[in-house]
């Protein structure tokens, strides 16, 4: 079994940071960077889903109040704590053990990864492909892990492309795409990507170049992948700048972090994907129950 350096630190808040049952703030999603926790007792909620952790490791997903997917993880434990690994797995582990005794995907290369819904689906993202260099404030260590601090914003409102998917600016002015908190990524009037700060109005991160004069332009992310801002002026269409590389044709999203980073993550692995068959097929999604060693 691959070791997970987090794991002592994780253990000992989840005894420490257990979430106040009047606490209202929940996220439906998790991220490996920053490691989140979904304790039990929260809920993952993104339109008719909702991802359910209980005390007894139980991980439950519903639709619209119905059970449709039951990943078999129940274990006997007074309280439990679920987190994304850097190995793109889910780790389940009750606060009576020391490593996980449950996990769900496949272990993959060390990256970071996501938990997410999308479009009434649930499935793992990742690794993350590329991303804008933006790097995580210093945070404190309650801070970096539980999911009770405002700033660890929800997955949906940080996802502002799917493969495929065109945003457009303006030739009249800034035109925002995404907001996530306090920052938001906007398409100036010269064809140039900004992440703000909108509290304080500076600039985050920018690209390069820009357009002498005001002119249309979008950015695309491709079904290979990459980011693209492209424009259209007096000679035609041009591109102004890429993000990220090429790579193997599938699902991709780019996301929009709290703190200014843009990632695009490609997709792992669903593990709901609303066909009728995936109850069914619960029981396969989990990869193992892991032996525990006693000293």
């Amino acid at each position: 079994m691959a070791q997970h350096h987090l794991l002592p630190l994780i253990l000992a808040l989840i005894l420490l940071i257990r979430p106040s049952s009047s606490s209202s703030d929940e996220t439906p999603a998790l991220f490996t960077d920053p490691t989140q926790i979904l304790f039990s007792g929260q809920n993952l909620t993104d339109g008719v889903l909702t991802l359910s952790l209980y005390s007894d490791c139980r991980l439950i997903l519903y639709k619209v109040g119905s059970l449709v997917l039951d990943f078999g993880t129940s274990t006997t434990s007074t309280h439990c704590g679920m987190l994304v690994s850097d190995e793109g797995q889910l780790l389940l582990i009750p606060d009576s053990e020391r490593t996980p005794t449950q996990t769900i995907g496949r272990i993959t290369n060390s990256a970071n990864y996501a938990l997410l819904f999308l479009n009434n689906k649930l499935g793992l993202f990742g690794p993350a492909i590329w991303n804008n260099g933006v790097r995580l404030p210093t945070l404190s260590i309650s801070h970096e892990l539980t999911l009770n601090h405002k700033k660890l914003k929800a997955g949906s409102a940080d996802n502002f492309l799917v493969s495929g998917d065109v945003v457009t600016g303006s030739a009249n002015g800034d035109v925002v795409i995404a907001r996530n908190g306090d920052v938001s990524t906007v398409i100036t009037s010269s064809c140039k990507l900004i992440v703000r700060n909108d509290t304080s109005g500076e600039s985050i991160w920018q690209t390069r170049p820009t357009s002498a004069a005001p002119v249309e332009c979008w950015l695309r992310l491709t079904y290979n992948g990459m980011l693209l801002l492209e424009g259209r002026n007096g000679s035609g269409l041009f591109t102004q700048w890429t993000g990220g590389y090429e790579a193997r044709e599938g699902t991709y999203v780019c996301l929009l972090r709290y703190f200014g980073r843009i990632t695009i993550y490609r997709l792992k692995t669903w593990l709901y994907d609303g066909s009728s068959s995936a109850a069914a097929a619960a029981p396969a999604v989990v990869a193992k129950k892991i032996k525990m060693v006693t000293a």
